[in-house]
């Protein structure tokens, strides 16, 4: 696998799990070298990996604008181009959302890169789960897997690859929405690291056969 190929996913921040709370909790942190994070424990946290029921949606052609509710507080989501995110999901939907957190006027927002309707609502509790323990969330929030030694998880992610690959690669973002059930991007990372898997251009993936 070409060396470049392989960092320029692994530059990718990593989405931490967190409860909207911490988010609004926290004080967002501007410096020269980045957007802005905010801190949660030991970590430096831009990316942030949430899930939540939608209780608004704006319908301006101009700007894309939500709110969700995951019962610890609300916050928005917002882009600024016309990227259909929003498109297949209404108010009262339990949504996951993974994007990158921003301040304006200190009002805390989430700039959604990937976001996903979930049928099955019983995630809530896994989450509430895995965020309980602040501390513990924290630390171990950079995707665990629960199955990460099951050699199944990797043949499942691999196998989806190859369904979706058209001949050019497969975006990660469309990878991830096709495994909800599962925290894929350390599953990829580690594919990645053992040469299952190779970035066929930046953000596009492939399997080695």
């Amino acid at each position: 696998m070409p060396e470049l190929e392989q960092k320029s996913f692994q530059k990718r921040n990593v989405a931490y799990k967190v409860r909207i709370s911490d988010i609004l909790n926290a004080n967002f942190v501007k410096d020269g070298f980045s957007a802005g994070y905010i801190k949660l424990g030991e970590n430096n946290v831009s990316r942030v990996n949430v899930i939540a029921t939608m209780v608004f949606k704006s319908e301006s052609p101009s700007l894309d604008n939500a709110v969700i509710d995951d019962g610890t507080g609300r916050i928005s989501l917002r882009t600024y181009e016309q990227s259909n995110l929003f498109a297949k999901i209404d108010v009262g939907d339990f949504v996951l959302v993974i994007g990158r957190l921003r301040e304006f006027n200190n009002e805390k927002y989430i700039v959604p890169e990937i976001m996903k309707k979930m049928m099955n609502v019983m995630w809530a509790d896994v989450r509430r789960s895995e965020t309980g323990n602040m501390e513990m969330g924290y630390k171990s929030a950079q995707y665990a897997v629960s199955a990460e030694d099951s050699p199944n998880v990797y043949e499942k992610v691999c196998s989806v690859i190859k369904k979706l690959d058209n001949g050019d690669g497969v975006f990660i973002e469309d990878i991830i929405k096709s495994l909800d059930y599962m925290d894929v991007e350390k599953i990829i990372n580690r594919l990645l690291e053992n040469g299952d898997v190779f970035e066929l251009k930046p953000g596009k993936l492939k399997v080695l056969e």
